[in-house]
């Protein structure tokens, strides 16, 4: 009886949810920002679009080769597709792995970083050049239930970011409230074993309208599924801005976008347009700051929208 009635509240609580999703305003805006910043992007009138192949319907991380090349990864083979912007087309798969959850990669000169969902890193050597690239594997105490999805290379500190979707916390810690950004230090090649960054997903639910029956559903799916935990936010991919040194978060779970300081303060929160977005996966900066982020289809092609920075940093209208 007792497992039933869990059932039962677990059903009526993604119920819920779905409603309140259907019901949220189809647009992108600014859901807080921080006293004197300002968020350089229009993600409401987004730039140009490309339509993914059928390969990449799964994308699920994005890294910047070059002004004319992207490197992409899908959750489900150990390919880098190098998806070529001027043609609008895969002009290479490189193989570095076995098929698996692999959902975030970075690229670092000539080699590229792998993220496989488990917390592995994969480091591939050359792998534009070389016929059969070098890969050395690193294992992270990350596990499956802390769900790692995406990454980011820190250049001040030559390091990695890894942001996790799910439990943030490699203990028992209660982490229902809170997500986790754990930073893999490239000289060591080992990870911090505490976050870098904890997200406050109470502070988030606060710039949330959400109404009351919608903030008990979230409540009821954090206590009957902890691994999952509080549904307002949850991170599917992290990129740094080249010029300014923030920490953008994206997130599927939520339909978030957040912006942090390299001091860890939260800078802005912005909601994304699920027609846009509709299930946005991949996020990385070009040099000059140019934002790319990628979304798996749902129910269509998976694409990749650009967003160039606005000159007077205006926000979005």
């Amino acid at each position: 009886m007792i497992i039933r009635l869990r059932q039962a509240n677990m059903w009526l609580a993604v119920l819920l949810l779905t409603l309140a999703a259907c019901s949220q305003e189809n647009n992108s805006k600014i859901l807080y920002e921080r006293s004197g910043y300002h968020f350089p992007y229009r993600l409401a009138r987004p730039g140009q679009t490309w339509k993914l192949p059928r390969s990449l319907v799964e994308i699920s991380g994005l890294g910047f080769i070059d002004e004319n090349r992207l490197a992409c990864v899908q959750d489900e083979n150990g390919i880098i597709f190098i998806y070529n912007l001027q043609a609008g087309a895969v002009e290479r798969e490189v193989h570095f792995g076995r098929d698996g959850d692999y959902e975030g990669i970075e690229v670092i000169n000539d080699d590229a970083w792998v993220l496989k969902s488990n917390g592995t890193l994969y480091e591939v050597q050359d792998f534009l050049e070389a016929s059969s690239p070098e890969v050395t594997e690193y294992k992270t105490p990350l596990k499956g239930r802390n769900d790692a999805e995406g990454l980011a290379y820190d250049p001040i500190h030559h390091s990695l970011l890894i942001a996790c979707k799910g439990e943030p916390f490699t203990d028992k810690r209660d982490g229902r409230r809170h997500r986790a950004v754990y930073r893999f230090d490239l000289e060591t090649r080992q990870m911090d074993p505490e976050p870098f960054l904890l997200i406050d997903l109470d502070t988030l639910r606060a710039y949330q309208d959400l109404s009351a029956i919608t903030r008990w559903g979230m409540e009821v799916m954090a206590r009957f599924n902890p691994s999952e935990g509080d549904r307002i936010f949850a991170p599917s991919g992290i990129a740094i801005h080249p010029a300014t040194g923030d920490i953008y978060i994206l997130g599927s779970v939520g339909k978030l976008l957040l912006v942090f300081s390299g001091e860890k303060e939260l800078q802005a929160a912005v909601s994304l347009n699920p027609g846009t977005f509709p299930k946005p996966e991949g996020i990385c900066f070009s040099p000059d700051g140019t934002l790319y982020i990628a979304s798996e289809g749902k129910g269509g092609d998976g694409r990749i929208i650009v967003n160039s920075a606005l000159s007077d940093a205006g926000g979005i209208e």
